[in-house]
């Protein structure tokens, strides 16, 4: 009976928890990505689409609205949150700033591989020419009265996460036996545009429009793609969506410099990291 009573506390502890180790089907969230360049159709760092920019993807509106953004990350030269397959992003939202947010994203190359994790944002499948890429994001919001993302106050971003249990009892342990190491990459800035397809069967999907440079021109480096989210239930249409976006892409012909990972380059990029 003593035995009996032990295990059922122990189930209703784990449930209590709310911890559970992932299955594929917590993958509810898709995005896709299609690498380009544009050539000489938009200037360095531009803040506005050109005529010729529309001419050349005239398969797709965007708004002329434009989004902004401003992303670094934080790891020792190491890369001791790399290690841990963890990635802390922070970024401003300059044309929403209450929108700025602290961004824990934990990778692995199966859905198995992320052990008992809980309370988290989103669990997404990011697709790049045809590959999957499984993460686990926790989004925490921030001020940037508080954190200066050109400058971070490193102390403070994770004070900040302390406050979200399930946050730092990932990022915790790490934290604490490398924060006398920590430091943040070089600042990229995105400009963005969202739109659609002019293809009526796609009309429906939000295509968004990216272009990534250092925030301080040094180097001269410019990442730029376009993208589109959706959810599991539609994977056949918004793989559809992929290959037609994909073809359209082709048929410009103008293929980007930069096709690695925007994180990874930018942590090529920025001094002082292995």
């Amino acid at each position: 009976m003593r035995n009996n009573l032990f295990l059922i506390g122990a189930i209703n502890l784990c449930l209590s928890a709310s911890a559970y180790a992932l299955s594929p089907d917590a993958f509810t969230e898709l995005e896709y990505h299609v690498n380009t360049g544009v050539g000489k159709t938009l200037p360095y760092a531009a803040d506005k689409q050109t005529d010729a920019f529309k001419k050349a993807f005239n398969f797709i509106n965007l708004n002329d609205d434009i989004s902004v953004k401003l992303v670094t990350y934080i790891d020792t030269a190491d890369r001791a949150f790399k290690a841990d397959n963890i990635q802390i992003r922070v970024r401003e939202d300059v044309t929403k700033p209450r929108k700025s947010k602290i961004t824990v994203k934990l990778r692995a190359a199966n859905p198995e591989d992320f052990g008992e994790i809980s309370h988290y944002k989103k669990a997404e499948i990011d697709f790049t020419d045809g590959k999957a890429a499984y993460s686990v994001s926790y989004d925490v919001p921030y001020s940037p009265a508080d954190i200066d993302v050109k400058k971070v106050d490193i102390e403070r971003v994770f004070h900040t996460l302390k406050n979200n249990e399930a946050v730092w009892k990932i990022v915790g342990p790490v934290y604490e036996s490398n924060k006398e190491k920590l430091q943040q990459t070089l600042v990229m800035r995105t400009h963005g545009w969202e739109g659609s397809l002019k293809d009526s069967r796609y009309e429906n999907l939000e295509i968004d429009f990216q272009l990534w440079t250092p925030y301080y021109r040094k180097p001269r480096v410019t990442f730029t793609e376009f993208s589109f989210k959706g959810h599991v239930n539609d994977k056949s249409y918004l793989e559809e969506a992929y290959n037609y976006l994909s073809e359209e892409v082709n048929k410009v012909n103008m293929p980007s410099e930069n096709n690695g990972s925007k994180t990874s380059e930018t942590f090529k990029m920025s001094k002082g990291f292995n």
